[in-house]
């Protein structure tokens, strides 16, 4: 969510990005998220992440000195298209429905195509091609989120098209919002944030609770 998050931030704000195929594995994503939690502690106060409840990849996270805040959303789609109603209302329309973004696309290397490296290098192509049709064989739809950052698009859009055509998807466009995000970095936060006070770490219930 950087792209997305940048705009929002002031000059002294310190940044860390991590990759996009960390999601495939949640226990390594949380790991490398709280070693980095762990090195900001109490230097930084919040300590904002940029993410979702991510198959519990942020159970868990705990900062001794620093809060931490985090969007209350199950992953990072319901947070660009603005409510969990509004992803609950694009699955109830298509359920078989795969969204992308900017941010999930990242430098080509999506979390769809890390796996089908892995796939790759470990099985050979034919294998992997298979694997990666199984993978998707339920969707029906890829859209594509429109965020506000401008110049991307064009790439994007060719790259959402190309991977909609090869796995035979429905392509689609809808705008989406970071209105989430502007609205934690400006520490307006309300039920639709999870803020773990120091020393208390960040909880399922955290995620279900209204």
């Amino acid at each position: 969510m950087i792209d997305e998050i940048r705009p929002f931030l002031p000059e002294q704000f310190a940044t860390e990005v991590f990759e996009i195929s960390l999601h495939v594995n949640p226990d390594r994503l949380r790991e490398q998220l709280q070693q980095a939690i762990s090195a900001s502690d109490g230097l930084y106060d919040p300590i904002y992440l940029g993410y979702g409840l991510c198959s519990k990849a942020v159970v868990g996270l705990v900062a001794e000195k620093s809060r931490l805040v985090i969007p209350k959303s199950d992953d990072c789609m319901e947070i660009f298209l603005g409510s969990r109603k509004a992803r609950l209302d694009q699955l109830a329309s298509e359920p078989g429905t795969f969204f992308l973004t900017h941010g999930y696309m990242g430098d080509g290397a999506s979390m769809i195509f890390a796996e089908y490296e892995r796939s790759l290098a470990r099985y050979g192509k034919e294998r992997a091609e298979r694997i990666l049709k199984s993978m998707m064989s339920h969707y029906r739809r890829l859209v594509y989120i429109r965020t506000p950052h401008g110049e991307e698009v064009e790439s994007d859009r060719q790259y959402a098209e190309d991977l909609a055509r090869r796995l035979s998807l429905r392509y689609e466009e809808i705008d989406g919002t970071t209105e989430w995000l502007r609205r934690m970095i400006a520490q307006e936060w309300n039920d639709s944030f999870v803020v773990a006070s120091p020393g208390k770490p960040i909880e399922l219930k955290d995620f279900l609770e209204t």
